[in-house]
């Protein structure tokens, strides 16, 4: 990772796609971030989210694909960016105004309506908006992290091998959230919000945080 940090602009902050280059693409600011994430003396948390500001904001950057756009909201998430990723989403509204019932594969004109690889809201929209992601081996504990964006409700549902986790949450004011969670039989876990963090226990429980 040295030798690559090195290839890193001090002009622009950003990773060159070869070596001396001068083409830029979103593919390989996420493909940098992912690979710090556990290498802190690569990138620091900080130049982490910086980068990928960069990587959202700069629409002279290759822009990733619908299929490699999971990475890039990936990315956004494990940096503290997940707040955008609603934004992000106006490629799959475009779907929805062509009428389209599945996704496409890739902008207009496209050679297939029906595409797993640009299946990842169907992810997202559960992992990252409502935060439902696994904290310890198999599942069997759970963090809550949710990333509402200027959503003022939203509730999910999740699938568990044990049962259903259901989250509803409520904004209070500027910085509040009130989260109705229901957790399967012998699982737990926490919710993180604004920094804050509440465990949680099997069964139903309402969480206020400030």
């Amino acid at each position: 990772l040295g030798a690559v940090k090195k290839l890193q602009r001090k002009e622009t902050g950003l990773f060159p796609d070869l070596k001396g280059g001068d083409k830029y693409s979103q593919h390989t600011q996420v493909m940098a971030v992912l690979a710090s994430l556990d290498a802190p003396e690569f990138l620091s948390k900080k130049e982490r989210q910086r980068l990928i500001e960069l990587t959202l904001d700069r629409d002279d950057l290759t822009q990733a694909t619908f299929y490699y756009k999971f990475y890039l909201f990936e990315a956004m998430q494990a940096v503290g960016l997940g707040d955008r990723y609603l934004e992000e989403l106006q490629p799959w509204r475009d779907m929805l105004d062509l009428d389209l019932q599945t996704f496409a594969e890739k902008p207009e004109e496209t050679r297939s309506d029906c595409h797993a690889w640009s299946a990842s809201p169907n992810y997202h929209l559960l992992s990252l908006v409502a935060g439902v992601r696994p904290s310890s081996p198999g599942f069997k504990e759970v963090i809550l992290s949710p990333s509402l964006g200027d959503l003022q409700t939203y509730a999910a549902t999740v699938v568990h091998p044990k049962g259903l986790i259901k989250v509803n949450y409520k904004r209070q004011g500027r910085t509040g959230l009130i989260a109705e969670v229901s957790l399967p039989k012998g699982v737990a876990g926490s919710i993180l919000w604004n920094g804050k963090r509440e465990l949680l226990t099997e069964g139903e429980q309402t969480v206020k945080l400030k």
